[in-house]
């Protein structure tokens, strides 16, 4: 396996252990299988003096990825060294087990098998569920029940604002929200509206909450896990169970980690016992915000960022082409702040994507359902999986599809249907798997993402296009032969593409 690896690849599974490691490229440049094997090796090598390794991956692929790589690359003995988990069952773990209402003890037991946790109302990802504590809601509701808008934001865009930027940073003082840069959600705030939305709403509901005692509750997951980093510091002094984290791990391993928010990067970097903490990261394929530097989270890695550049792909060369199109004059920034990296172009072959626009709805599922056919054979395992976010709408597809004869299914097999209607935890799910036949359905696909009140702000209609695109992108990236992009609503790439700009 070793000769197999690139220089870059080489390079990062032998740098010296003790200072944070990034590991950036594009899809299928080898990413994942670099950081199984230096895993392995440090696990095999004894480079963890007696510690455990901790490896995250993002779901089932990379579940079982990892767990099918290190069971071939370790003896049985070694594997009980290694603790292989999806995220979230990392981060709903620290706090649960931490929690004062919680009787359980430890952590999670060594896994060697696969085990993932179906998306919750408590996802780490931001989904949309911009939740805040009740004492907060109450301001939020009398402030907006007095005007529409403050600070130019409609309430919907307000509770985003407090929970994905001062909640996940922690922000205390209106001088610290003031020198916080903002991320591109729903246009860009000047000072002075930023002052308005503190007065009126943000500074009211903090001192509400500090006054209440429940400040560290306000965000279900990024006040939290600020909390249990707090106590891992602070180790058996200030909680015997947040001991139990305390100098358990030699190592951490995270893949996909550009799907990680702020507060957990800080978290795991108090897990990762002297700076042995490894990150692999492709930000094209993220359409997570805020987005944040490694640098902004405390992590170095200064003279240990690896490009990797190599392609491993056997998916059509004009579906990353079209892919590239899709992305043509965006500057995406990578985790250690430099631009990511557009995979090297290929000689295009095969098929573009198919895209068409229908009437109606019906006729929409008439032509994925011919589509799907295309190829299918009663021999082969084969189901349309549906990925949404919106049950209603999925169900509507679920029932249209096996009325054509498709028959639906929760987990993929050699063909998919993919309708991404918007970001949601269940795009998660399968970004990390190479699907062959992939259909994506535009139709309302931003209407849970963005507030509609913003449809007036040109800056909000233009950051929307560019985070669709950005969609398209990390989504087209993953298909192996080919794909078909459909709508109802007569919404289509170029309409997207005209709007970014």
């Amino acid at each position: 396996m070793i000769e197999e690896l690139g220089e870059v690849q080489q390079d990062a599974l032998y740098a010296e252990p003790g200072r944070p490691i990034l590991v950036t490229g594009p899809a299928r440049s080898g990413k994942s299988f670099t950081l199984v094997l230096r895993a392995a090796r440090l696990i095999r090598l004894r480079l963890l003096r007696g510690k455990r390794l901790l490896f995250l991956a993002e779901g089932v692929w990379g579940m079982e990825m990892a767990t099918g790589l290190l069971g071939q690359l370790l003896t049985v003995e070694e594997q009980d060294w290694v603790d292989v988990l999806p995220f979230n069952d990392l981060f709903r773990d620290a706090w649960m087990r931490i929690a004062p209402d919680s009787g359980k003890q430890g952590l999670t037991g060594v896994l060697h098998r696969p085990r993932f946790h179906v998306g919750s109302p408590k996802e780490f990802y931001n989904t949309g569920v911009h939740s805040v504590h009740q004492e907060a809601t109450f301001v939020f509701s009398r402030a907006f029940r007095q005007s529409p808008r403050i600070g130019g934001l409609s309430e919907r865009a307000a509770r985003r604002e407090f929970t994905d930027v001062l909640m996940e940073w922690d922000i205390r003082t209106l001088d610290d929200y003031l020198a916080q840069p903002r991320p591109a959600l729903f246009g860009t705030l000047s000072d002075e509206d930023k002052v308005e939305l503190w007065k009126r709403v943000f500074g009211p509901a903090l001192t509400e909450m500090a006054n209440r005692g429940s400040r560290r509750s306000a965000r279900d997951c990024a006040a939290e896990l600020n909390t249990v980093a707090d106590l891992v510091r602070a180790g058996g002094k200030a909680n015997k169970d947040a001991a139990l984290w305390a100098g358990r791990y030699g190592a951490v391993i995270v893949d996909d980690a550009q799907n990680l928010a702020p507060s957990a990067l800080r978290f795991l970097k108090v897990l990762a016992s002297n700076g042995n903490l490894v990150l692999a990261s492709n930000r094209l394929e993220t359409l997570n915000l805020p987005a944040a530097t490694l640098e902004e989270c405390g992590i170095d890695v200064r003279g240990r960022v690896f490009r990797t550049s190599r392609n491993y792909s056997k998916a059509s060369g004009a579906l990353q082409a079209y892919a590239r199109s899709l992305l043509s004059g965006q500057t995406i920034a990578e985790m250690d702040g430099t631009p990511a990296a557009f995979p090297a172009p290929i000689a295009p072959r095969g098929a573009f994507p198919q895209e068409r626009t229908f009437t109606d709805r019906e006729a929409m599922l008439d032509a994925i359902a011919a589509w799907l056919r295309e190829g299918y054979t009663p021999e082969k395992s084969f189901n349309a999986c549906l990925v949404s976010r919106q049950e209603a709408i999925q169900s509507v597809l679920v029932d249209g599809l096996e009325a054509r004869g498709i028959p639906c299914g929760p987990n993929p097999s050699e063909e998919w249907v993919m309708p991404l209607y918007t970001q949601g935890f269940g795009f998660h799910t399968v970004t990390g798997a190479h699907t062959g036949g992939m259909v994506i359905v535009l139709d309302d696909w931003l209407d849970a993402q963005w507030d509609e009140s913003q449809n007036e702000d040109p800056a909000a209609l233009r950051a929307r296009a560019q985070w669709a695109l950005q969609a398209l992108h990390a989504t087209i990236t993953r298909a192996e032969k080919r794909v078909l992009i459909v709508s109802s609503n007569g919404l289509t790439v170029a309409k997207l593409k005209e709007e970014a700009q």
